[in-house]
């Protein structure tokens, strides 16, 4: 790609004092400082100044010029952002031949669109709905009714239990299972029972799931992931949430039941948030935190339960002064009870 397909595509800003951007083409990205001829990479860190000098890059994507690179210089807000929509253009995924394989199993009442890779192994059940382009991995189950969206790939083992709608350019990895039976269940004296699980699970547009993620389906009507959201491995939905658009979570998040989560949340790893909780836009959430109350405007939050950071870092300063204040309340019980007794 010549550099200057890429200056305008992105219309960056270029700082390229005496060198001839005809010639400049782009084969690869590359971090910094393994970059090379005809490769581009980014920078950010003044702690990878010192390299400035000794990269041997064709272009960086930088935030401002810098005096001691002397190669093309794109200028833009967010060099990583560029850095990685780049990636994205120069690194594509071979998802295997197109095509059905003969070991596949297809319910005949299935409706198959073109340009599709199904692998061996795959198992789909009557009613559902694979559009153009879908990548399905060896193992992928996929129950009855269920809709798999325009150029979605769904990798090894993964579930798609009945009914579940998944939108189109989404990305499942393995293991995942979309649409189990949320935990829904009725106690009375010493017996449980079960309460049937009688909704679905919607998947928007652009979602991408980790490894081994789960969402379950509703007790009624759906559990709804809103397009852009992005979830690390080992994320949990429960029955009836509703996560908003570009939310973001850590592995090892879990929501539970009929939550909803407001769009451009962020939450860290190992964070958990309770039941029949409304979560505003934009709330961040620090790892290992537990929201189980109401959060009522967007902002950062930490802690168990959650409250707002800085709060919470105050909290700690205290916390790690309760032992030197434990010893000197002691010093005073101690000296008190000798004047106590001189008395």
């Amino acid at each position: 790609m010549r550099i200057l397909e890429i200056i305008q595509k992105y219309s960056l800003p270029v700082h390229a004092p005496g060198i001839d951007l005809e010639s400049v083409t782009i084969d690869s990205v590359a971090s910094i400082e393994k970059a090379g001829p005809n490769q581009i990479g980014f920078f950010t860190a003044m702690e990878y100044a010192p390299l400035l000098t000794q990269s041997k890059a064709s272009a960086l994507i930088v935030r401002e010029p810098v005096s001691t690179f002397a190669g093309v210089q794109l200028i833009h807000k967010d060099p990583q952002f560029i850095f990685a929509k780049l990636a994205l253009e120069f690194y594509k995924v071979d998802h295997g031949p197109l095509g059905i394989h003969a070991d596949a199993f297809i319910d005949p009442s299935v409706k198959i669109g073109r340009d599709v890779r199904i692998h061996r192994g795959v198992h789909i059940e009557s009613g559902s709905e694979i559009a153009d382009g879908v990548v399905l991995y060896p193992g992928v189950y996929i129950g009855k009714n269920c809709k798999v969206g325009q150029g979605t790939v769904l990798h090894p083992n993964v579930v798609l239990y009945f009914g579940t709608i998944i939108g189109h350019s989404c990305l499942i990895h393995a293991g995942s299972v979309i649409g189990a039976d949320g935990f829904g269940f009725s106690v009375s004296g010493e017996e449980i029972c079960k309460i049937p699980q009688t909704g679905i699970v919607r998947i928007g547009n652009h979602v991408e799931f980790g490894a081994l993620c789960t969402v379950d389906r509703a007790a009624n009507q759906e559990t709804v992931v809103h397009d852009f959201c992005k979830f690390d491995d080992h994320v949990h939905i429960a029955h009836n949430c509703e996560i908003g658009q570009s939310t973001m979570f850590s592995a090892q998040v879990g929501i539970a039941g009929s939550t909803s989560i407001g769009e451009w949340t962020l939450i860290g790893g190992q964070s958990g948030v309770a039941d029949h909780l409304k979560l505003p836009p934009r709330v961040r959430v620090g790892s290992k935190s537990g929201v189980i109350t109401q959060l009522k405007e967007p902002g950062t939050y930490a802690g168990f339960p959650a409250i707002p950071v800085n709060e919470w870092k105050r909290n700690l300063v205290y916390v790690r002064r309760i032992k030197s204040m434990d010893e000197t309340i002691k010093a005073l019980e101690k000296r008190l009870a000798k004047l106590e007794a001189k008395s």
